[in-house]
């Protein structure tokens, strides 16, 4: 985890040197937790919460058909469900609540962009790239696990996606679809550490961000 973290954390500031478009870009988050209890057939919370995400970064070594890209940002997801509502007793008051639990990362990536111009201002492209989170809050959902140090505060994967870009002289507007391929897991825990029973928490996570850049070169 150490190396992926300096690797990104490198190329990042040799971006910062060599960059040759400067952008921003912010969109909508779409998320579900999958929330696995043992002995539950049915995960919790796996309903889609809509989010936010907003990025800032740098394309490098920009060439006619790939460039990489170095991008930090801030990103918000989570799920939601309607869960039974139970008294003092355990007993089921034939109420229900909606909760919707969400967590917020600073995320790091580097991405590999192959771009094809369909004319010499327009831009389709896939992109793919490891990429770093860390937890930097959690709703009241994870309390517990976020005590009993079993939610992970560190994310690691990869980000894949694609989109089209538009060039105007200096500027460069743009949308792309990412998706969250995760390596870890929100958290973990088992009956020893839990007093009640094992688990673990996932999720499912999209993005759809407009972009635009300034080109420095």
């Amino acid at each position: 985890m150490k190396k992926l973290v300096l690797i990104i954390t490198i190329l990042l500031f040799t971006s910062l040197t060599y960059g040759q478009i400067i952008k921003i870009q912010g969109g909508l988050s779409s998320s579900s937790i999958i929330w696995d209890l043992e002995n539950i057939s049915t995960p919790i919370y796996d309903e889609i919460l809509i989010g936010y995400s907003v990025f800032a970064g740098i394309d490098y070594m920009d060439k006619e058909y790939y460039n990489l890209s170095s991008n930090f940002g801030l990103i918000k997801k989570g799920g939601k469900d309607e869960l039974e509502i139970f008294d003092g007793e355990f007993e089921f008051t034939g109420e229900t609540k909606e909760l919707k639990p969400t967590l917020e990362y600073f995320t790091l990536n580097t991405l590999f962009e192959a771009k094809y111009p369909v004319k010499k201002s327009i831009l389709p492209f896939i992109s793919f790239g490891p990429r770093i989170d860390y937890l930097i809050r959690s709703s009241k959902e994870f309390d517990s696990l976020e005590e009993n140090d079993e939610l992970n505060s560190v994310s690691i994967g990869m980000l894949l996606g694609g989109g089209i870009k538009y060039d105007i002289n200096k500027l460069q507007l743009g949308v792309r679809y990412d998706y969250y391929l995760n390596f870890t897991k929100i958290a973990e825990w088992n009956i020893e550490t839990s007093g009640g029973m094992s688990g673990e928490i996932s999720d499912n996570t999209f993005m759809v961000n407009l972009t635009i850049g300034y080109k420095l070169k």
